[in-house]
């Protein structure tokens, strides 16, 4: 199977992580933007050097849309989503386990305590009340449904 990748032509020059906490991206004009599909943002913080990936699939079904993000090393209750009209905010907090025992001695430590946060700005507005979400073996999958359109109603002169 043939992987395609966003060629990035200035990354050797400045590093990914350094360009995009450079660039704000409410600077980039709306025009920009495609509105038919959804826009995402992506903000990683990370803490001891280590940061915390979350990689998305966004599907979009007849209903409306499915989102899965992958988030290894989290539990369900250290998951926080938010939707407030057409945007869905996900947060993820992994905090370190545990520290070497007595007699241990830590060799290599790379799994470290991080957090990561993605937004996405969908091309219409999500109904609330009847979205999911389901964490299984280390994925979260989101079914965000459309809102109904409000159908125009007529109202009587009295």
């Amino acid at each position: 199977m043939t992987r395609i990748s966003l060629y990035e032509p200035f990354a050797s020059v400045f590093p990914p992580e350094l360009f995009a906490s450079a660039i704000n991206a409410s600077a980039w004009p709306e025009w920009s933007r495609s509105s038919a599909t959804p826009v995402a943002q992506n903000t990683r913080v990370t803490a001891g050097g280590a940061s915390l990936g979350m990689p998305v699939d966004v599907l979009e079904t007849a209903s409306g849309w499915t989102i899965r993000a992958e988030l290894a090393g989290v539990t369900k209750d250290q998951i926080d989503i938010q939707i407030d009209a057409n945007t869905v905010s996900i947060s993820a907090k992994r905090e370190r386990k545990s520290e070497p025992k007595d007699g241990e001695r830590l060799l290599r430590a790379e799994i470290s305590a991080a957090s990561v946060m993605r937004s996405f700005v969908m091309p219409s507005e999500l109904d609330e009340s009847a979205a999911s979400a389901s964490f299984d073996a280390g994925i979260l999958t989101l079914q965000l449904p459309r809102k109904k359109a409000q159908l125009a109603r007529k109202l009587a002169v009295q």
